[in-house]
Parts: C-alpha cells; structure tokens; sequence
C-alpha cells in the first residue's frame, strides 16, 4: 500500500499572494483566473484518487460559489479566512470577524461544518499566543498554520513545534512538512520552495518524513497550474511569483502516483475520534 500523503490547496487568486506585492483594496480589480486553473488541479486529484482540504478565502468563495460546492462535492472545504491579511495586521478582533465572515459563507455555501483554519502567508506563527484561542472560540477543530522552527525571510516560525500532527491545547495542529537548518525552517514541499525545487528533492523531504514516523503534507496554489499574464508586475515580482510554476502539476502528479494523497479531516478523524464530526447542513442553513 502506498504511504499517505496530506495534501491542501490555499485557494486564493495569484494577486493575494504576498510575492505579487498588490495592497488589498486594489486586487477586486484585476482579472481573475481561477476557474481554468481550479479545473486542471481537480482532474489531476482526480486521475490520482486523491483528496485534499482547500484552505478557502471567504471573499473567493461568495465570487465563485458554484465552484466551491463542486469542490465540496469530494474534498473538503476549510477556512483561509477573509481577505488574505496577516493575523498580526487583523488583530484579535479583525480575526475573530474575518474568521466568523469566512465560516459563515462556506457553510451557507456547502452545508457542511468548517472544522479547519490556515492563516494566510503562515502568519500565525507570529501571534500564536492569542490567535490560537481566537481559533479555539470561533469552533475550529484544527489549525494548519503553523511551521515548525525558526522559519525564513517573512515566514514566521514557531520553534518547538512538532513537526507532525500534535495537539495544542483543545485544538490539533497540522503543520506543513519543512526543512530545518541551522536558524531557518522553511516548507519545502509548498510555495515558491515547490515551485523551485527539483522534484528529486522535494521526493527525499517526504521521504524522510515519512522515515520518521509523519505524514508529509504538501501545499498548492490553483494559479500554480495555470500561470497568469500578468503585464503590470515588474521583471523581478513575475519571477518571484510564477518561477517554475509551471513544474507543479507533473510534481503533484509524481508526489501522488507514490503516495495516497488524504485531507487533513480524513486524518483528523482518526486522532480524534471521540470529537464530533459535524452534521451535514442544508446550502443556506445557519445553526
């Protein structure tokens, strides 16, 4: 039997993405491009019979609504909170009203409880003391945010964390599988270290983890499987953003012809079984 491999989709439009430098009140203004992109990335799970969690923002959501309930129909469906801001911007209660704003449409949008968080741009790393009972509150069961070490560049850290799924008071972490040197972490198999990395690296970060007992966990972006023109970014940001991008469709391909790729809740629901995995709700219901 193949060894299991957790796989999450950070599904944001390519201009949330940190690299791409735009401020967000200016980003409801350029093209989108998910669609295309989102297409290709579910016939590849597909082929691979794999699933995945898809960290949804809640304003991509309430634009595309039908796509989010087509994904939902065989992956599940968590929160990426609201508009892609850090945690350390939002503050306690900027991420208690991103996180209930989130929620609430992706559960009129499915029917289907939110049970999991990913901060954007791993943010929480900087502000795990009070984001993470924020979380507790507004009925996370799990958080994915979190990178074990010290981190790199804007990456935020957190040293001391496991580097497998653990438990953090009431709520369970499922961080991303990293590389660790001497003062830096970063997630290899994710982002722009995905993008960049040669696909028989990447293949020997998972296996090692795999050695050591853990589940890898690997991350994607939908705009990673269709790169958009983009003429206003200068040189160096198109670069940064889009560099080898191109490359991670045949890596998840090759990733998941070796591993069963499961969602965080499939695992989550063999750690905790005695937590209740929520009922299923009727699009447009609110408890």
């Amino acid at each position: 039997m193949k060894p299991r491999c957790l796989v999450s989709v950070d599904l944001e439009e390519w201009s949330d993405a940190r690299l791409a430098g735009i401020p967000c009140e200016a980003r409801e203004r350029l093209p989108r491009s998910l669609e295309d992109s989102l297409e290709r990335l579910l016939a590849l799970l597909e082929h691979r019979r794999a699933r995945a969690t898809f960290f949804v923002l809640g304003r991509v959501a309430r634009r595309y609504p039908a796509l989010i309930r087509l994904i939902a129909g065989e992956h599940e469906i968590a929160s990426h909170g609201d508009s892609h801001e850090d945690l350390p911007r939002l503050g306690p209660d900027g991420l208690v009203r991103e996180l209930a704003r989130s929620v609430a449409a992706l559960e009129d949008i499915t029917g289907r409880r939110v049970r999991g968080f990913r901060a954007p741009n791993w943010s929480l790393g900087a502000c795990s003391e009070w984001a993470l009972p924020v979380l507790e509150a507004g009925g996370m069961a799990y958080d994915s945010s979190l990178l074990p070490g010290r981190g790199l560049l804007f990456l935020h850290g957190r040293t001391g964390t496991l580097p497998g799924p653990h438990r953090l008071g009431a709520l369970w972490e499922f961080p991303p599988t990293v590389v660790e040197g001497p003062g830096f972490s970063f997630p290899a198999a994710g982002g722009a270290f995905l993008r960049a990395l040669p696909s028989r690296a990447i293949a020997a970060v998972l296996a090692r983890a795999s050695a050591r007992g853990t589940i890898p966990h690997l991350y994607i972006h939908p705009w990673e499987f269709d790169p958009p023109p983009c003429p206003h970014l200068g040189l160096v940001r198109r670069s940064l953003l889009f560099a080898g991008a191109r490359s991670v469709p045949l890596k998840l391909s090759r990733i998941l012809a070796e591993h069963r790729g499961i969602a965080i809740e499939d695992l989550w629901r063999e750690l905790a079984p005695a937590q209740p995995c929520g009922m299923t709700r009727a699009a447009g219901a609110r408890a």
